[in-house]
């Protein structure tokens, strides 16, 4: 297997993911809200760029909740934000969630050139890397980062789950992500960018959330052909 690092979402454009496997993830906090939701009992999720085409979806049809941000603020309107914390412990009956957020959703969309997209966080993480192993695919890590700029909690997600991976060939970038898993606490990632600006809005509940490693099977996967995402649970 060969592992490659996105170090940064604007360098998408610089990899090739056809035929390959695109784990996306965004730790703070799509991708850890998402699989929440979806582990409550939400049935899938659809991601979506804009506030608008979220809104017109809404509108053709009613029954589609709405999720997500802009600057870790709940969009006004919405269903919901994009904390994981609105669904820990909830018991859904089915659901579907259209989705937009500052970073995670745009990082799925840029992905939909693989041959499958899986969203990961560090909750997941093991699960996650399971999956990867069976699938036996080359892997491509795409970090949601930080309105296009490298992430250092993203960054070392991809890290902590290459290396639970049986590797052949790592990238440049897949190797700099291991090292830093491997010299980074993970309490650490709460003073990264995108930790100080949770951290000033107060969600240290959904900071210390995020950062628990390995504790759901879940693992999401996105379907760029329907747009719609749903959960499988690893053996």
């Amino acid at each position: 297997m060969r592992v490659e690092v996105i170090l940064s979402p604007d360098e998408v454009g610089h990899h090739d993911l056809c035929g390959k496997t695109c784990v996306v993830m965004d730790v703070f906090r799509f991708s850890t809200t998402v699989l929440t939701a979806l582990e409550a009992g939400m049935e899938r999720f659809f991601p979506v760029n804009d506030v608008a085409e979220a809104q017109r979806m809404k509108n053709e049809n009613p029954k589609y909740l709405l999720a997500g941000e802009r600057n870790a603020v709940k969009i006004p309107g919405f269903d919901f934000g994009n904390s994981p914390l609105e669904h820990y412990g909830k018991s859904y009956t089915g659901g579907e969630l259209v989705c937009s957020t500052t970073n995670g959703t745009k990082a799925v969309q840029a992905a939909q050139g693989a041959a499958q997209v899986v969203l990961a966080s560090l909750r997941s993480a093991q699960a996650v890397a399971a999956y990867l192993e069976r699938s036996g695919r080359d892997v491509v890590f795409l970090p949601a980062g930080l309105e296009g700029k490298f992430s250092l909690e993203d960054t070392w997600c991809a890290g902590l789950i290459a290396s639970l991976l049986a590797v052949r060939e790592w990238d440049d970038g897949a190797k700099a992500a291991r090292l830093l898993y491997e010299h980074t606490p993970v309490d650490a990632l709460v003073d990264s960018a995108h930790g100080r600006r949770l951290q000033a809005l107060g969600l240290w509940d959904d900071l210390r959330f995020c950062l628990e490693c390995s504790v759901s099977p879940g693992v999401v996967i996105w379907e760029p052909q329907t747009g719609w995402g749903a959960l499988v649970r690893e053996r």
